[in-house]
């Protein structure tokens, strides 16, 4: 019971308290290059996926189309991230810069590689509903199995 009580106290605390909420965060320049690799692998090895599952009978079941549409999605936030990542080397530091006298720092667009820059950054928009689509899948595959599977009387 102390453990899930703590597990619960550092949740609540972390809410509470919050921080700074880096999604898209900044990497050194020799550690991007590998990440940006895993970003391509990604992208390759859930293409595969997508492709394979939907050669197959999966793709007719209601549940595998929202996985098979999670992964599009996940394949598109991974690639906007990648150009996101790259948008980051070429910024200038003072794109955001903060007035005198103000709290909020303004923002200096220059040219497209700016705007693109930023819009990227929303990359949640992307990522949140490919999650929710995985989860829905998820879902509905867990809903079918209990309905073809008997349970017993009283057990789950």
């Amino acid at each position: 019971m102390a453990p899930l009580f703590f597990t619960v106290f550092l949740l609540l605390l972390g809410c509470l308290l919050p921080d700074n909420a880096l999604a898209f965060q900044p990497h050194a320049y020799s550690g991007l290059y590998i990440h940006q690799l895993a970003h391509f692998f990604l992208i390759v090895s859930l293409f595969f996926f997508a492709v394979k599952a939907r050669q197959t009978r999966l793709a007719s079941l209601k549940a595998w189309q929202y996985i098979i549409s999670g992964t599009w999605l996940l394949m598109l936030w991974s690639a906007t991230t990648m150009v996101g990542h790259w948008l980051d080397l070429h910024l200038d530091e003072d794109t955001l810069f903060l007035t005198p006298g103000a709290e909020i720092p303004l923002l200096r667009l220059d040219g497209w590689q700016e705007a693109l820059y930023f819009i990227f950054k929303l990359d949640h928009l992307i990522a949140v509903p490919a999650m929710f689509l995985f989860y829905r899948g998820l879902k509905l595959l867990r809903e079918e199995q209990s309905r073809k599977t008997p349970t017993r009387q009283g057990l789950p």
